[in-house]
């Protein structure tokens, strides 16, 4: 079974992004050999990074149990999907301080970016991609970029009927990278 933990990226009340995390969630959960896990940033509570270390350092270990819970969350994925708001032109603080706290269990993780906004999260996603060049997580190259008004409405609800099937695809593509190599045998 393929585990895809959906982080959310947003701890207003009210937001949008409960309803994309249960847009992606149906999409992972139809997926055959899937399985969906959301990682609630709110619920896990991670204070701002402060550690003396970077995470980057062979040796690190997190200070406190919410960080260490977090890293254990992400490392017993086999994929994770980031699901980003897009604040001022930017990734969210909460989401942001949550890939700061690591850095060993994103190295060769399935990743997928599913970002929401009025510019369909373009912003957010170009923060993610250059991310990407330092944590070596394996982003795919097709992340989702759902607009206010076009895609989305300003409650979450799908607009365009294309949305589902986008999701879908992203899905069969992120679960099919998490999945071990088929072995040949000679």
């Amino acid at each position: 079974m393929t585990k895809v933990l959906i982080v959310t990226g947003s701890v207003r009340p009210n937001s949008v992004n409960g309803k994309i995390v249960e847009l992606v969630r149906g999409a992972v959960e139809a997926q055959s050999g899937a399985e969906a896990q959301v990682a609630d940033l709110g619920e896990i509570n991670l204070p701002f990074y402060n550690g003396a270390t970077p995470p980057s350092v062979d040796d690190f270990e997190a200070g406190n149990e919410a960080a260490r819970n977090w890293s254990e969350l992400v490392k017993a994925a086999d994929a994770v999907v980031l699901v980003s708001p897009e604040y001022n032109h930017g990734l969210s603080g909460i989401q942001k301080n949550a890939i700061d706290w690591l850095y060993h269990e994103w190295t060769d993780k399935p990743m997928l970016f599913v970002a929401y906004g009025w510019y369909a999260g373009e912003h957010s996603l170009a923060q993610l991609q250059e991310i990407s060049t330092v944590i070596k997580w394996k982003a795919l190259e097709s992340p989702v970029g759902l607009k206010f008004t076009q895609d989305i409405d300003l409650d979450g609800n799908v607009l365009d009927e294309n949305v589902s099937q986008l999701l879908a695809e992203s899905m069969t593509e992120l679960v099919t990278a998490a999945s071990p190599e088929p072995v040949s045998v000679a």
